[in-house]
């Protein structure tokens, strides 16, 4: 019996249903995406942004439908790993888990590279002032580190303040922008299908896709929510609806605010069009937006923070990583050492690509990691949930929601890889792609030849799931054969012999 992990636990019913919903609304950063991706997305389908998002809402709420009725049944700090794992078996789980690390243990360093960049080049245009992108990085990945590792509660509360400021801030400044441009302005052009054609309609699609990234990110966080059964799927959804609205009616507010006519050129504009639009509504609310875009950073970062280190804590748990990386903070019941990995981990990689490429160019490089990474893992949740239901929840088992819903995200989510990774773009992006190419069949040359105690300590990882009843056990649940085990500190024993 190893008596480390004994008592090493997260802190139990922590959250509630508002703080999970802030920690997906936060993660997928409202402001920061909006100011960063939405320019960029004009130059595929001009004016046509609002068209684009509604087709992007719809197809990943397809995909987080299927998500969700995986977290009704399976909540685990594993996230992603426990659903792939017990749907479609372990090595595809080890698999999911090797996939991960390109996504959420890397979000905060795709967040505040986008806070740094437009930082360092605004404040530097409009008030002379020079500060560099590298003291921006670090003391935002100190915060960040700071208030993630203090406690799971205190890092809910920031991220709801910092999500409705950043939500509030957009939706003033799109009512502003609407309301003020001329009357003659307003049109349903940005609804329409893009006059540049399918084919940029899709390329637009798979880079729209990263905006939504984000919504399941509460699910690593099931034990330490109450009544995460229903207080998860809950928040993937609205969540995703939430801020889905929200951006269409920025996209149209962006457009119009810019001309219609002229929104391809809008890459080419010597500022960005939300630092321009806020000038033009508010005496310099330039201010306003880099507020805006430093407040989504951080949120985005605590987020990615939070979940990716519940992730690493489970799988360290399990046995498949370090079980160093599974010991809690006796006071802040934090996954510490978790933290602190995923802390040193984005300052390694934020500083070097920083320094390679410059932040932006950095940027766009975690970003092409980051945009196969998720699609993988989402195809893989998706395809999940057909096997899952007929094996262990025939009593649920619809067609529609359980064959025909995860078939067409699958297939969505197909288009968009395909789009994403063809043609092979130029370099760096395309060492980008080289790099996830390796990674991924690295994986899967594991997931293969799975052998010994890694095959049994994923077996571990992947059927742990928290049950969050009057008397609070986790539930191992090995090849549709659930086993109560008694207590945590068991489990932990049961996972280290």
């Amino acid at each position: 019996m190893n008596q480390k992990l004994e008592g090493q636990q997260l802190a139990r019913g922590a959250l509630g249903q508002a703080e999970v919903l802030f920690q997906a609304v936060a993660h997928l950063g409202p402001a920061g995406a909006a100011i960063v991706i939405f320019p960029f997305l004009t130059q595929y389908v001009g004016a046509a942004i609002p068209f684009l998002l509604v087709i992007c809402l719809v197809a990943v709420l397809l995909t987080a439908l299927c998500v969700s009725s995986l977290a009704r049944h399976l909540s685990s700090a594993g996230g992603f790993v426990a659903y792939v794992g017990q749907g479609l078996g372990k090595r595809f789980g080890f698999f999911t888990a090797w996939a991960y690390f390109l996504y959420d243990p890397l979000i905060p360093t795709v967040s505040i590279l986008v806070a740094a960049g437009f930082l360092e080049q605004a404040l530097k245009e409009q008030s002379g002032l020079a500060v560099p992108w590298w003291v921006i990085t670090l003391a935002s990945l100190a915060v960040v580190h700071i208030v993630t590792y203090i406690g799971v509660k205190q890092s809910a509360k920031l991220n709801m303040l910092l999500g409705a400021a950043e939500c509030v801030m957009l939706l003033l400044l799109s009512i502003w922008v609407i309301v003020h441009v001329s009357s003659g302005a307003h049109s349903l052009v940005p609804f329409q299908f893009p006059r540049s054609g399918s084919h940029a309609l899709f390329l637009g699609f798979a880079f729209a896709l990263l905006l939504f990234c984000g919504f399941e990110s509460a699910a690593p966080l099931a034990e330490e929510t109450k009544n995460a059964e229903t207080a998860i799927p809950r928040t993937m959804i609205s969540s995703l609806l939430l801020v889905g609205v929200l951006w269409i009616l920025t996209g149209y507010a962006m457009v119009l605010g810019f001309g219609i006519e002229n929104a391809h050129q809008m890459l080419q504009a010597s500022e960005n069009p939300f630092f321009s639009l806020a000038n033009g509504v508010w005496h310099n609310g330039w201010i306003l937006v880099a507020f805006a875009l430093i407040n989504s950073s951080l949120a985005a970062s605590v987020a990615g923070q939070n979940a990716g280190s519940r992730v690493i804590y489970a799988l360290g748990r399990a046995g498949v990583l370090p079980s160093a990386l599974a010991r809690t903070h006796p006071k802040h019941k934090t996954p510490h050492i978790a933290i602190t990995f995923q802390s040193v981990l984005n300052v390694v990689v934020s500083i070097t690509l920083g320094l390679w490429l410059g932040p932006i160019g950095a940027l766009n490089f975690i970003g092409m990691l980051i945009a196969i990474g998720i699609i993988v893992i989402y195809i893989l949740a998706n395809a999940s949930v057909t096997p899952l239901f007929w094996k262990r929840y025939r009593e649920e088992w619809k067609t529609l929601p359980h064959v025909v819903v995860p078939v067409v995200a699958v297939g969505l989510l197909a288009l968009a890889f395909y789009f994403t990774v063809w043609p092979i773009p130029p370099r760096p992006l395309s060492a980008a792609e080289a790099f996830v190419a390796v990674w991924l069949f690295v994986g899967a040359v594991f997931a293969i030849f799975l052998r010994g105690r890694m095959r049994d300590a994923l077996e571990r990882a992947v059927s742990m799931v928290y049950q969050a009843r009057e008397n609070a056990v986790l539930v191992a649940a090995v090849d549709g054969q659930p086993r109560d085990l008694p207590s945590t500190a068991t489990m932990a024993d049961t996972q280290c012999e």
